[in-house]
Parts: C-alpha cells; sequence; structure tokens
C-alpha cells in the first residue's frame, strides 16, 4: 500500500492511497474524513468525479457521525455514570478504601480508591480496562496460533497501542498492535478485528487476495465492520 496523499474532491480534502485493488473504495470516517482507497493506476480526475457522485451519500454520512457526536456524553466517572465493557454498559459503584481496585459483578463496576475523586476513580478503571484487554484480545489471538503453523506464518502476539482511527494494524513479524479502546466494543467486533490483522499477516495489503481470505473466515465481515464503525 502506498502511502496516503490528500486529493480535492467535490466533497472536500480527502485521504488517497493506493493499492493493488480493482475498484475504488470510498468511506467516511467518523470524524467526518473521506477515505479513498484506490487502484495504482486510477487518474486522480476519475477517482474525484467518482467522489462527486457518492456525494448525497457522503453528506448522509456526515451528518449520522455529527448527530452521533452530539448525542454522546463525556464520559463521568462517579456513582451512576455508565462505561462499556464488550459492548455491554454497566454503572460505576464507587467507595472510598484501600487498597484502589475495580470488581466487576452484579452488572456493576465497584471501584474501591483512597478519596472517591473522579481522577482516581478514572485512572483506577482505565488501569482494569486495560488489563482486561490484554487478556481479552490475548485470548483471542491464541485461538488463531493452529492456524498460523499451517500456514508458516509467524504466531501472532498482541500488543496494545492508541490509534486515533484505526482498530487494529499488524506487523509482519507477527505483531498486532490492537486499540485498547476495543474493549469496549461487542465481542463480536474484537473478534473480527482480530481476524481482520490476522489476514495481515498472509497478505500485507487490502488487495483481492486478503479480502478472499478474510471472506473465508469471517464471512460477515462488512456487517460487523458496519456495526463497529458507527459506535
Amino acid at each position: 500500500m502506498s502511502d496516503a496523499v490528500t486529493l480535492l474532491t467535490p466533497a472536500g480534502p480527502a485521504t488517497l492511497r493506493r493499492t493493488d485493488r480493482t475498484t475504488l473504495a470510498i468511506s467516511v470516517l467518523p470524524d467526518g474524513v473521506i477515505d479513498l482507497v484506490a487502484p495504482h493506476d486510477a487518474r486522480e480526475s476519475d477517482i474525484a468525479a467518482k467522489v462527486g457522485k457518492r456525494l448525497r451519500w457522503i453528506v448522509r454520512q456526515r451528518t449520522t457521525f455529527s448527530d452521533m457526536n452530539r448525542g454522546r456524553e463525556p464520559l463521568r466517572y462517579e456513582s451512576g455514570a455508565k462505561h462499556r465493557y464488550l459492548g455491554r454498559q454497566y454503572r460505576l459503584k464507587v467507595q472510598r478504601g484501600q487498597p484502589s481496585s475495580v470488581r466487576l459483578f452484579g452488572g456493576y463496576f465497584h471501584v474501591i480508591t483512597p478519596t472517591g475523586r473522579s481522577q482516581e476513580v478514572k485512572t483506577a478503571l482505565n488501569a482494569w480496562l486495560r488489563g482486561k484487554a490484554v487478556e481479552q484480545f490475548t485470548n483471542r489471538l491464541a485461538k488463531w496460533e493452529p492456524w498460523c503453523v499451517a500456514r508458516k506464518l509467524p504466531m501472532p502476539q498482541v500488543r496494545l497501542l492508541r490509534m486515533p482511527k484505526r482498530w487494529g494494524s499488524a506487523h509482519h513479524d507477527g505483531r498486532i498492535y490492537v486499540n485498547p479502546e476495543l474493549v469496549k466494543a461487542p465481542s463480536i467486533c474484537v473478534d473480527y478485528v482480530i481476524a481482520h490483522e490476522v489476514c495481515h499477516l498472509k497478505h500485507p495489503h487490502h488487495d483481492r487476495s486478503f479480502f478472499r481470505l478474510l471472506d473465508q473466515v469471517c464471512p460477515n465481515w462488512k456487517q460487523i465492520k458496519a456495526r463497529l464503525e458507527a459506535r
């Protein structure tokens, strides 16, 4: 895949990447950015023209994401506040005490910190979620080890990495970086991202071979991807 460049289109500036694919893919990211993936031989004028034909759809997508972002309340770290884990919402129950701890039971996050202040609760909960992210992602990735061995691929190893616009990234030596925020998404979405990145160990680029393999290992990936992007 080539490095991304900026292309001016009828819908405004867009990020353009080129791959071995044979058709143009147009996506609108949650922050409103237009993401284009085009064949290596596609002319920029033709790409811009095709974006223009999808202008109405792009406007609708941007409006949808804008409405979602406006309706999303900032996270609070006090008793009664809601937080997600594996697709479900749980309320916080905050207590003062020592040592600091977080437990999930009875439909609640039970958080104990010395003062019960928001910053303490945030630090404790985020540390718990990060630990669970390592646990969940590692367990799911372990299921792919026989698959990788059979194809003489490097043994996958999970790493956490915050990425503003991506859920995961794969390295040729087997390292798979996963956004820790993914642990808040439904389990089916976690499994999809893991499958997507494991497929990149076999096919590094988003070409036809990659998508054929992804279709085999995760036939409903398009629906899951749409669900994940709508969060």
